[in-house]
């Protein structure tokens, strides 16, 4: 049973943002102790959580759930837009609903290696890619026993092809560039909760 949370995990938990957090922290509704050094992170007790959570109307035992449930997921994002790759990665890595491990690859080559070498738990892919074709990879992780578990979203600007690739073992298609729809898709396949829009109401109502 964990005795301290970081300001990252009490957004998870209560679905708020991080600064969310802070503010509340430093309004005096959510307690906790700052760390020593420069950056002073926050750090919150079980129990000052627990009371946090009750401000909310969050049920305590979500909090045993949540626990759980948090885990680092996998991510491998691929595309052959590196700026496009960039941007995603910082989007998922600083959202508070999910823990990740971000991979990223721009080639068939390194698709196929991180594939082998992480097994992630979802895969983003684009379908122009240099080196082999989207459907081909898709293809490829479909036939493969050790990503059989991997969910697979195709993030594409031909939104033409959805009924091919879906047909081809995809869990899910979003036509570019619609990020909020990719990432609530990734979030619906990954199993995790939407919760953040009511707690983020509550928590601003309490300031």
């Amino acid at each position: 049973m964990k005795r301290f949370f970081t300001s990252a995990e009490v957004g998870r938990i209560c679905g708020i943002s991080v600064p969310t957090v802070l503010k509340r922290h430093e309004e005096g509704i959510l307690r906790g102790y700052k760390t020593r050094g420069d950056k002073g992170e926050l750090r919150v007790p079980r129990q000052y959580l627990t009371d946090f959570m009750d401000k909310l109307g969050i049920p305590r035992e979500e909090l045993d759930r949540t626990e759980i449930r948090i885990e680092k997921k996998r991510l491998l994002m691929v595309d052959d837009d590196e700026v496009l790759l960039k941007a995603l990665k910082a989007n998922f890595v600083q959202d508070v609903r999910i823990d990740v491990e971000v991979r990223v690859a721009n080639n068939a080559v390194d698709t196929l290696f991180a594939c082998g070498t992480s097994k992630p738990d979802l895969i983003i892919l684009d379908l122009k890619i240099p080196g082999m074709r989207g459907e081909k990879v898709l293809e490829f992780i479909r036939s493969s026993k050790e990503l059989e578990g991997t969910r697979v979203v195709v993030f594409s600007g031909y939104p033409r092809l959805k009924p091919k690739v879906m047909k081809a073992g995809a869990d899910g298609f979003v036509a570019k560039p619609d990020v909020k729809g990719l990432k609530e898709t990734v979030y619906h396949l990954l199993g995790i909760e939407r919760r953040n829009r009511a707690a983020e109401a509550k928590a601003a109502s309490n300031g």
